[in-house]
């Protein structure tokens, strides 16, 4: 009974493995063929997107971490741009003569700090540091060796007034180091975060993107308030929400010039494997109606398409096809929709695709179907087709430009195209100074090869024995122009490498000879004496 549950359990975890083998290898970015064209839905699918609270648009965190008074203190020394703000105290003291002198400041509501007995330092604009100089500089003026010093005891706080698109009308504390961030909390979904209207004291206002700001790091966009200041929200003018097979899945405000493939690509961070980018479904409210009509756009075809004011879009997965090519390799897998182009790879590694094919559709068409995805070191001339276990070599190049039958080939489905990495490298090895691997440079000859290595190193044979291989193993003839992935040997002197360890042999016996000599006469001189 004991056995029979070890054999169970074995048996278990081996189906266990391989399923998951199975999954790995299924893993992959779906292609279909653009022979079959968007195909169409029903346009009654509808799934509500729940428009985003303005917090969770900007993803801001809902409670914030408080300082206390002790922690806003150090704050505001360690940083370098903490302005003087209503109500900071400082602490200042000086030697007067024999007697220390001991003052607290503070700020006044304009940010000035009058100093008993010196004069009064206009504080607006300036930062702590600023402000901590300039007491520092009107006391030793009046005060020659006296050793001042400005110690930061306390921190300031005011009030702003936050209007326009919110629930209520707040009046929201604050202090020197808060941004405007930390005070729209109260801002309904429809408020806009990419103009977000501050005015200051002395009536000038100013625009921020709050967005550029949270989303993309330009931190410039998120200012430090000052006292005084009016936030004002407007309604957004296109808050469009995005759902379904994308990275960031969420409620986004764009701009005027913002299209469908900028919303996908920019603002959702691109598509997953799998996604059906030629029926992106499209949910617009219809006014007339009251009802909301569900479209399909092709993003391949139509990615300027333009977006309206609480357009609902979702990325659905592509419908699976019975007829598939695998295509492995050398060709870019990039699941982003705008990055699909290979010169925006970095890193060159294997991909996989699964190639949907139209019934009928030949391989020059597929060829050119997937052209987009082919990398500067996709080896086109190596490539071959695995069809029933058998490797049909294919000259895809040739294929592409029209000029190799090979491209009326009926593909089938279970076929394997695979496209080999074309290493654009030279090694050379042997009687050399620097044995190495170089890169390949078209037209060059097995002398410049050698030059990169340094040149022949003295166990080189004499005559000069050279010989190349070719990327398939086979020897070549010297006089043929060398190809990329190819070997350079230079033969070694067999004479040289035999006798070096027969003389470095015969070096040591002859030392431990002349040891043993001196040790002797050392013991004859000794008796002798």
């Amino acid at each position: 009974m004991k056995k029979s549950r070890i054999q169970f359990s074995i048996l278990l975890l081996l189906l266990i493995v391989c399923i998951s083998s199975l999954q790995a290898q299924d893993a992959g970015l779906v292609i279909r063929s653009s022979l079959f064209g968007p195909i169409p839905k029903e346009t009654d699918e509808q799934e509500t997107l729940q428009i985003q609270s303005y917090a969770q648009q900007l993803g801001l965190i809902d409670e914030q971490l408080q300082l206390d008074a002790n922690q806003r203190v150090l704050s505001a020394i360690s940083s370098p741009s903490y302005p003087v703000t209503p109500g900071d105290t400082f602490r200042l003291v000086y030697l007067d003569g024999m007697k220390t002198v001991t003052l607290d400041l503070q700020a006044d509501d304009q940010g000035s700090v009058a100093i008993p007995g010196l004069g009064t330092i206009e504080g607006r604009g300036l930062t702590f540091q600023e402000l901590r100089q300039q007491i520092l500089s009107m006391v030793q003026t009046y005060h020659s060796f006296s050793n001042p010093q400005v110690v930061f005891i306390g921190t300031g706080s005011f009030t702003v007034s936050v209007v326009g698109e919110v629930v209520g009308t707040r009046i929201v504390p604050a202090w020197g180091l808060s941004r405007l961030s930390e005070v729209v909390k109260s801002a309904s979904p429809y408020a806009s975060s990419r103009e977000v209207e501050i005015t200051s004291v002395d009536g000038s206002t100013k625009t921020y993107d709050l967005y550029k700001a949270l989303r993309k790091g330009e931190l410039a966009q998120d200012p430090l308030l000052k006292s005084g200041d009016v936030v004002r929200l407007k309604r957004a003018q296109k808050l469009v929400s995005l759902g379904g097979n994308v990275y960031q899945s969420g409620t986004y405000q764009l701009l005027s010039q913002d299209t469908l493939s900028s919303l996908i690509s920019s603002y959702g961070g691109g598509v997953l494997s799998g996604s059906d980018v030629q029926n992106i479904r499209l949910q617009r409210y219809n006014n007339e109606t009251g009802i909301w009509d569900v479209v399909y756009v092709d993003l391949v075809k139509n990615p300027s398409f333009l977006l309206q004011h609480q357009d609902q879009v979702i990325v659905d997965t592509i419908t699976p096809s019975m007829h598939s090519v695998t295509i492995e390799g050398a060709v870019a897998t990039s699941e982003a929709f705008d990055t699909l182009s290979s010169t925006a790879l970095v890193g060159y590694t294997s991909g996989r695709i699964f190639y949907q094919f139209y019934p009928g559709e030949t391989l020059k068409q597929m060829l050119s179907s997937i052209s987009p995805r082919l990398m500067t070191v996709s080896d086109l001339d190596g490539a071959y087709l695995l069809r029933n276990g058998e490797k049909i070599p294919v000259k895809a190049q040739q294929v592409l430009y029209g000029t190799n039958d090979q491209g009326s080939m009926r593909l089938e489905s279970g076929d394997t195209f695979l496209i080999p990495f074309n290493q654009r490298f030279v090694t050379v090895s042997g009687a050399v100074v620097r044995s190495g691997i170089f890169a390949y440079v078209p037209d060059k000859g097995i002398n410049y090869y050698i030059a990169l290595a340094g040149g022949l190193s003295d166990d080189a044979t004499y005559p000069t024995s050279i010989s190349v291989y070719g990327p398939d193993g086979k020897k070549q003839d010297g006089t043929d122009p060398i190809q990329p992935e190819s070997t350079i040997t230079v033969a070694k002197n067999s004479f040289v490498r035999d006798i070096a360890p027969t003389v470095a042999i015969i070096g040591l016996v002859s030392s431990l000879l002349g040891i043993v000599a001196t040790v002797v006469n050392i013991i004859l001189d000794a008796k002798t004496l």
